[in-house]
């Protein structure tokens, strides 16, 4: 048997298997996010998951929402370790549990430069949830990006599908749906009755 065997992949799994999402199409793109919720046990009405653009590439994090539902549906503990300062920077230790006796934990860090009054306590208190949802998705064996890791990822840009007018390098990205997408997408998540 030759090893020189050529395999076609179809336009989906190659923009599957390099993780941007942008090469499907809109109605490949609402499957795919159906999928990953239904593969995970999160609702898709609740929007647990968003798109960004991440080194070029389409992509979804995951919001409150999403390990919020996660920690509820698969009993996940969640309890904070330790709380300390270095230098400018404020981190967090989570520690997550299951009822079989699993843990695993994961940190939440903010800088804390220049900050004071309600700016510095939004970012202590950010930095807790930072970590609970970083140690939440680790625990679940989940590698996206939480929603509170957005804004400190250089160049990361978050996009839904009604921003028809964003331009991006002078042109309107091929990825960016038209107005009317979401409404047909939740229309059908309605229809094939995908709410519990």
């Amino acid at each position: 048997m030759s090893s020189n065997a050529i395999v076609q992949f179809s336009p989906a799994e190659l923009a599957l298997a390099g993780g941007d999402l942008s090469k499907l199409s809109p109605e490949q793109r609402g499957t795919y996010y159906l999928q990953v919720c239904e593969s995970i046990g999160v609702n898709p009405l609740t929007q647990p998951f968003q798109y960004i653009v991440l080194n070029g590439k389409l992509t979804l994090y995951a919001t409150r929402t999403c390990t919020d539902q996660l920690r509820s549906t698969r009993k996940v503990g969640v309890s904070i370790v330790s709380r300390e300062r270095m230098d400018n920077l404020y981190i967090v230790t989570a520690r997550a549990t299951s009822p079989d006796g699993r843990t695993d934990e994961s940190i939440g860090v903010v800088n804390l430069e220049g900050l004071k009054g309600d700016a510095l306590a939004n970012a202590l208190m950010k930095c807790e949830t930072k970590s609970k949802r970083r140690v939440t998705l680790s625990f679940c064996g989940l590698g996206w990006l939480d929603e509170s890791e957005i804004e400190t990822i250089p160049g990361a840009q978050v996009v839904t599908p009604e921003t028809t007018t964003e331009k991006q390098n002078g042109h309107t990205p091929h990825w960016i749906e038209e107005v009317h997408w979401r409404k047909k997408f939740w229309a059908t998540v309605k229809e094939l009755d995908l709410t519990e």
